[in-house]
């Protein structure tokens, strides 16, 4: 059984002090962690997973990242957001400003005619989902009138609402 140690980055007041502030968030775990070893003197993750919540190959990590880099290393990594995207969110505001002045004038009647120009601004090809997600982040809809068929008969369709029967007879 591995034993955990820690180095001396804190003092038992400073750790106690950060675990107080965290209190809440997902960096809470994390020093409670330090916590028990430090302070509360406990050093096997056997102990420790159970308290926090943990397995213990996370413990074993998260002491291994403290010993090496120190406070910094227990700091969570931020989930979501937009890490991978082609254009900031003053980027896609400027781009929808210039589709909606565009689309005004009437130069813009389909989604392949906001592709050429979503990817003029990106600079390389872009995916039907990007566009549509883009569309959609942005408060666009697809309209497009109702299908009809080419051979209809207005006159007659309106006869038909006009006499059809208000109650069904079996």
């Amino acid at each position: 059984m591995r034993t955990l140690q820690l180095t001396s980055h804190l003092t038992n007041e400073q750790l106690i002090e950060k675990l107080s502030f965290t209190r809440g968030s997902p960096d809470f775990s994390r020093w409670q962690i330090l916590y028990l070893i430090q302070v509360a003197k406990q050093s096997s993750a056997d102990i420790i997973s159970p308290l926090v919540g943990l397995s213990k190959p996370s413990i074993y990590k998260i002491v291994e990242g403290y010993n090496k880099q120190g406070p910094s290393a227990i700091k969570c990594k931020s989930r979501g957001g937009r890490r991978n995207a082609f254009l900031s969110v003053e980027d896609e505001e400027r781009l929808f400003i210039n589709l909606e002045e565009q689309a005004s004038k009437g130069l813009i009647k389909t989604a392949n005619d906001i592709r050429q120009v979503v990817e003029l601004k990106v600079g390389k090809p872009v995916s039907d989902d990007f566009l549509w997600d883009l569309l959609h982040r942005n408060g666009w809809k697809k309209k497009m009138p109702r299908p009809h068929h080419p051979k209809r008969n207005i006159k007659e369709q309106g006869e038909f609402k006009k006499n059809f029967p208000k109650t069904w007879t079996w």
